[in-house]
C-alpha cells in the first residue's frame, strides 16, 4: 500500500488553483475570443443535438474534446463561458492532484515538499494560467494527458486510449509517450518481453483510436449544424501527422538561436517575470505581470537545482519523467517553429511548467545542503510571490470594477438597433454569436469556420449589415471601436 495523500495540504493546493482561475472562469469577458467561441458554439450545438463535431469546426485535426466535455454542462446550465470553462478548471485541479500524488507516492517526497513542488503550476502567472483555461482546442490537455500516461503506464489498454485521444486532441501528448520509452530504454526495461508486449498493445489501441476518429469524421458536422466533410473542400487530407510533417525544420543555426530565446524570452514570459500588460494576451485588465529584472530569478531557481542534481547524480523516475517530457517539448517547439520563439506561440510550449514542477520535486527530494537549498528556495519563492501578487490584483480589479470588453459594447449596440444578421471579421463574428447564444447571427467573411452562419446570413442579406472596425461610406458608428456598414463596404 502507498503512502496516503494528506487531504488538508491537497485541499489547500486545489483551493489556490481555483482562486487563481476564478477571473477567467466566472467573468465571461475576462479572456475570451472567437477561437474559444467556436469551441463554445460546438458544445452548444452538441448540447442541443443539432450537430456532431468530431474535430474542431472548419478543420480535420484537433479533436473536439473540450466541446464534448462542456456539452452536458451546457445542456443543464445553458451556453455560457463559465459552462465552457468548467471542464478546463476540472483538468487544472486534476493536474494538481496527479502531480501531488506522483511526488508523494511515486517519488517518495514528503507532503510539504510535494506541495511546494506543485506551486509552479498551482500559482502559474496570470497569462500562463489564462492559457491553461483557454478553450481553443488543447492548451491544458497535454499536461493532463502526460500525467495520465505516467499513472496508467502499467495498464496497456488505458495507456493506449489516453495516447490515442490525447494525440488527436493535441499532438504534444506524444512527448509523454516518448519520455516513457526513453526512460524504459535507459533502464533496459525495453529488453523485457512483458514491457514490449505492453507497449505493443498500447500503440495498437492508440492507432485504433486514431483510425476510428478518422472514420467518424466522415459522419460529422464538420463546419456547423447541417454541414459535412464536403464543406471543408481542400482541408480533407489534413491530419495531425501531416501537420507535424509540414512543420519539421532542422536548421541548426535557427534552433541554436531559438534555444537562447527559450532562456531569455520564453521562460521569463511563461513564469510571469517579464514585465507585460495583461491586455497583451487579451486579458481585459488595466494590470500587469512581471517586474523589471525579475527574469534573473530563474538563474538560481532553475540553475542551482540543475547543477546540484548533476553533481548528486541521484535518480527520481517520476520527476525525471516530467523534466524529460518538458525537454522534449522544448525540442519539438524549436524544430516545429524553426527556432522562432515569440509570445504569440507560447501556447505551443506549456509543458515547461510541468518540467519546473518535476525539477523542484527532484531537487527537494535529494538536496542536503542548507545553503544551496535556501538560495534556490528564496528565488523560487520570489517567483511564486510575484505571480500570487499579480493574481490578487487581477481578482481585486474584477471584484470591484470589472472591465467592459469592446465587443460587449458592440453586442449592446446591436441589440439596441434590433440587428439580427451581420457579416464581420473572424475575431468579431463568433464572439458575438456565442455570447448572444445565437440570438444575433454574425457570419465570418474572413475565416469561415461555421458555414451554417454564412448560409443563414446570406438568406437574410437584405436585412444584414457589415460590422467594420473602421469608418465606411454612409456608415453609422455603433461603438467607439465598431461601425455599421452597408453590404459591400469595408
Amino acid at each position: 500500500m502507498g503512502v496516503p495523500i494528506a487531504p488538508p495540504i491537497l485541499a489547500l493546493l486545489v483551493a489556490v488553483t481555483i482562486v487563481r482561475s476564478l477571473v477567467f472562469v466566472c467573468w465571461p469577458a475576462a479572456q475570451f475570443d472567437s477561437d474559444q467561441a467556436v469551441t463554445g458554439l460546438m458544445a452548444k450545438h452538441l448540447s442541443e443535438l443539432r450537430a456532431f463535431p468530431v474535430f474542431w469546426y472548419g478543420q480535420t485535426y484537433m479533436l473536439a474534446v473540450e466541446a464534448w466535455l462542456a456539452a452536458p454542462i451546457m445542456a443543464i446550465a445553458g451556453a455560457t463561458v463559465t459552462a465552457l470553462k468548467l471542464p478546463l478548471l476540472a483538468m487544472n485541479v486534476a493536474i494538481v492532484v496527479l502531480l501531488f500524488r506522483g511526488f508523494n507516492l511515486d517519488a517518495g517526497v514528503s507532503d510539504r515538499r510535494a506541495a511546494l513542488a506543485t506551486l509552479p503550476f498551482v500559482l502559474a502567472a496570470p497569462m500562463t494560467a489564462a492559457h491553461f483555461l483557454t478553450a481553443n482546442g488543447g492548451n491544458v490537455e497535454p499536461a493532463f494527458y502526460v500525467l495520465l500516461l505516467w499513472h496508467l503506464r502499467r495498464r496497456a489498454v488505458w495507456l493506449g486510449v489516453v495516447l490515442g485521444i490525447g494525440f488527436l486532441n493535441r499532438e504534444f501528448t506524444i512527448y509523454g509517450a516518448a519520455a516513457l520509452l526513453l526512460l524504459d530504454g535507459v533502464d533496459r526495461a525495453l529488453l523485457r518481453r512483458e514491457v514490449i508486449r505492453r507497449y505493443g498493445i498500447a500503440f495498437t489501441v492508440a492507432a485504433c483510436c486514431w483510425v476510428a476518429c478518422l472514420i467518424l469524421r466522415h459522419f460529422s458536422s464538420a463546419a456547423g449544424p447541417g454541414t459535412s466533410m464536403a464543406d471543408l473542400s481542400t482541408l480533407l487530407a489534413a491530419n495531425n501527422l501531416l501537420q507535424i510533417a509540414e512543420r519539421i525544420c532542422l536548421d541548426p543555426r535557427a534552433i541554436v538561436r531559438g534555444t537562447g530565446h527559450i532562456l531569455t524570452m520564453h521562460w521569463p514570459e511563461l513564469f510571469g517575470l517579464e514585465p507585460q500588460r495583461l491586455t497583451d494576451f487579451g486579458i481585459e485588465s488595466t494590470g500587469r505581470q512581471g517586474f523589471p529584472g525579475a527574469a534573473w530569478l530563474l538563474v538560481p531557481a532553475i540553475g542551482i537545482p540543475v547543477m546540484r542534481l548533476l553533481a548528486i547524480r541521484a535518480g527520481s523516475r517520476f520527476c525525471g519523467y516530467l523534466v524529460l517530457t518538458a525537454a522534449l517539448s522544448i525540442v519539438g517547439y524549436l524544430i516545429g517553429r524553426c527556432g522562432v520563439v515569440d509570445f504569440y506561440t507560447m501556447r505551443y510550449e506549456l509543458l515547461s511548467v510541468l518540467g519546473a514542477c518535476g525539477l523542484a520535486g527532484w531537487y527537494l527530494q535529494f538536496e542536503r545542503s542548507r545553503g544551496w537549498m535556501t538560495t534556490s528556495a528564496v528565488a523560487a519563492g520570489a517567483i511564486v510571490t510575484l505571480s500570487a501578487w499579480s493574481h490578487a490584483r487581477l481578482l481585486a480589479e474584477y471584484v470591484t470594477h470589472p472591465p467592459v470588453a469592446a465587443k460587449q459594447e458592440l453586442i449592446a449596440a446591436l441589440d439596441a438597433r434590433g440587428v439580427r444578421y451581420a457579416y464581420a471579421d473572424y475575431w468579431t463574428s463568433y464572439y458575438v454569436d456565442f455570447l448572444t447564444r445565437e440570438r444575433i447571427i454574425v457570419a465570418s467573411d474572413t475565416i469561415p469556420k461555421i458555414r451554417t452562419y454564412n448560409r443563414i446570413v446570406d438568406a437574410h442579406r437584405g436585412e444584414a449589415i457589415r460590422i467594420a472596425r473602421q469608418p465606411c461610406p454612409a456608415g453609422a458608428q455603433l461603438t467607439a471601436a465598431f461601425w455599421s456598414c452597408k453590404i459591400g463596404d469595408r
